[in-house]
């Protein structure tokens, strides 16, 4: 029991959660549940109007090595990305006051984002206006959580081939 506690009281300085519950195996089972944080999390810009469509993605994300930061006001996307600079941004297309595809092009143009990977999330089937465009992959909506993790990984993967 002591060994436990000191445990617990690791993981919780980690940051993670230990739970411990009684097994149905006999009295000296148990079921434990360890979650840990991911060490190196890597920060995604989502730049969509949808509320829900923000919400999906962040849950989306949760328990993964992506961190969420995400806006409904396109206005807001270059200062975000310039305060928290992303590894990746994910940008929607249909966006109120400015295009989706005017802000890739700001994006690109922008000193400090034009070597960002700009996926476009969108329901329009445009993958070849969206790389003429300069964005780096398209994922088509509705989209899944395997379909959004494996985009993210093309471009984490890339990243990493290029930097070294």
């Amino acid at each position: 029991l002591e060994n436990l506690e000191m445990a617990r009281t690791l993981v919780h300085q980690a940051g993670g959660e230990l739970e411990v519950r009684p097994g149905q195996q006999g009295p000296s089972a148990f079921r434990a549940r360890l979650v840990l944080p991911v060490a190196d999390q890597v920060t995604v810009l989502v730049i969509d109007d949808n509320a829900d469509t923000l919400d999906l993605l962040e849950r989306y994300l949760v328990g993964s090595r992506y961190r969420f930061v995400g806006t409904a006001d396109p206005r807001e996307a270059l200062v975000l990305a310039e305060e928290r600079s992303p590894a990746i941004i994910v940008l929607d297309v249909m966006l109120p006051g400015i295009d989706g595809w005017e802000l890739l092009g700001r994006i690109r143009q922008h000193p400090r984002t034009c070597g960002i990977p700009v996926i476009v999330c969108t329901i329009l089937p445009q993958e070849d206006l969206a790389a003429a465009l300069g964005a780096s992959g398209l994922v088509r909506k509705p989209v899944t959580q395997l379909a959004f993790l494996s985009a993210l990984d093309q471009q984490l993967e890339r990243i990493r081939t290029e930097s070294t």
